[in-house]
């Protein structure tokens, strides 16, 4: 998706939400949403499940704004404390998506992005990634409901649709490793966007030239047009005197540019 079309969506989502919900509480939803989501596609799972909680925290405030409930003082809010008001609500009232479901959903991941690395044993299998796969496809449940939940009356059912489908697709990263060799699951990226991307991933760590060709060239693309387009990149790396790349900041800067168009 392109850069416009993402921010597009974005917007649509905002004005979906905001129908119902408090604006500003709606902006911070959204936008832990969508760093979260990056986060993920860059195989950053530290950070992705980082704004899941952020993303969960701003949503249950939304719900609580919602029901005319007056937020507490951001150091006495918690997580449980709001789930049980929200659940004791009057069920004749408030929809049970309001009340319950969005809630529990939230507890759920809440408690994986709180607890599990400070859980987590060293000596056992990193359980970060199943958890932002996790994470992810439930928060996603999450914005979708709030959308579904929104567009009630006063929104053409097809257009909140089209929204909700694009949210809960499964989500993928957008490296992937196979037995040590890195791949770029984006399609339409040029040879040095793809040069761009590969060193960025690797960083702070460098990449001999040999190998970035070689690494650019397993996406299809020729060594001639590889090489070529290593040499095109050169502006955005420090070669070491081994001809060993490293991306300078003005290259981590192009390939997040790159990235940000991809949502």
């Amino acid at each position: 998706m392109q850069k416009g079309s993402r921010i597009n969506k974005s917007k649509r989502i905002q004005q979906f939400l905001s129908n119902t919900f408090n604006e500003p509480k709606v902006k911070t939803v959204i936008n832990h949403y969508s760093k979260s989501i990056k986060k993920f596609q860059n195989n950053d799972w530290e950070g992705c499940i980082l704004y899941v909680g952020k993303f969960v925290e701003a949503t249950l405030k939304t719900l609580y704004l919602y029901c005319g409930l007056t937020l507490p003082r951001p150091r006495e809010f918690k997580v449980n404390t709001i789930v049980d008001r929200l659940k004791n609500l009057d069920a004749n009232q408030y929809d049970d998506i309001i009340r319950l479901l969005i809630p529990r959903a939230c507890v759920f991941i809440y408690d994986i992005a709180s607890n599990r690395g400070a859980r987590h044993d060293p000596t056992e299998i990193d359980s970060n990634k199943m958890d932002a796969n996790v994470s992810i496809q439930l928060m996603s449940w999450v914005m979708a409901e709030m959308i579904r939940f929104s567009q009630k009356g006063s929104i053409p059912p097809e257009d909140a649709l089209t929204l909700i489908e694009t949210l809960i697709e499964k989500k993928y990263p957008n490296f992937e490793e196979i037995n040590g060799r890195i791949y770029v699951n984006i399609e339409g990226l040029s040879a040095p966007e793809i040069g761009l991307l590969l060193l960025n991933y690797k960083f702070p760590n460098r990449i001999a030239r040999e190998k970035l060709v070689d690494m650019i060239k397993r996406h299809g693309i020729s060594y001639n047009n590889a090489s070529v387009a290593v040499t095109r990149i050169i502006k955005y790396v420090d070669c070491d005197r081994n001809n060993n790349l490293k991306i300078r900041g003005l290259g981590r800067k192009k390939a997040d540019q790159i990235q940000s168009e991809i949502q």
